[in-house]
This record gives structure tokens, C-alpha cells and sequence, in this order.
């Protein structure tokens, strides 16, 4: 990976874990891994392994196509909603869903770009 992929790929992975809500001492607990491991991945100075970017992507709930820039980068209000969505609960989240799914029908049948 050159240096401007591993770059793209880092700042992917902080901006992933902050949408997610979680320190670096967060993920580095989950994944078993010493949290200046984390900083250094973070900043592009150490590699990731597959399947650390595999786990990294479950955690932040994400696709490794996103961190393979095979996905956009959200706004920063998606973001912003990801992270208010991440701390409520399941049925919530549903709750959630269902009314963007009702605005997204609505806009569809208004004639609306979305």
C-alpha cells in the first residue's frame, strides 16, 4: 500500500471509530491490542493487518469497502446520526429506521431528489 492509501485508510479508521462513539482505549480493549497500537494505525505509522481491519470493521459497523475507499465518505451529518443512533437501543434504532424509510417514500412520491 503506498503512502497516501495507508494515509486515506488511517483517517478512515479514526473517523469510523469517533462516528462509532469510541475512545481509543475503547477499541483497543475490544481487540485485545495496546491502545499506542491504535494511535499508530490511526496515523498511519503502522500497517493493519486483514484481520484486524476485519474486526475494526464490525466494531465500527461498517464494510471493509469503506475502508478500502470503495464507499463515499459520509456527510457530517450522517456521521453525526450514526453516533446519536449507536448509544439507543435496539428497538430505537428501529423506530428510527422506520421514520427514514417513511421520509425516503415521501420524497419519492413528492417527485424530490434525495
Amino acid at each position: 500500500m503506498t503512502d497516501d492509501g495507508r494515509k486515506r485508510l488511517a483517517t478512515r479508521l479514526r473517523e469510523a471509530r469517533e462516528a462509532a462513539g469510541l475512545s481509543q482505549e475503547d477499541v483497543a480493549q475490544k481487540l485485545s491490542l495496546p491502545r499506542p497500537a491504535i494511535s499508530q494505525i490511526e496515523n498511519g505509522h503502522r500497517r493493519v493487518e486483514a484481520l484486524e481491519l476485519a474486526r475494526l470493521a464490525r466494531l465500527y459497523e461498517r464494510s471493509l469497502g469503506f475502508f478500502a475507499d470503495e464507499e463515499p465518505v459520509g456527510s457530517k451529518r450522517l456521521d453525526a446520526l450514526h453516533r446519536t443512533a449507536a448509544v439507543l437501543s435496539e428497538k430505537d434504532r428501529a423506530e428510527v429506521l422506520r421514520f427514514a424509510e417513511f421520509l425516503r417514500q415521501k420524497a419519492d412520491s413528492d417527485g424530490k431528489p434525495q
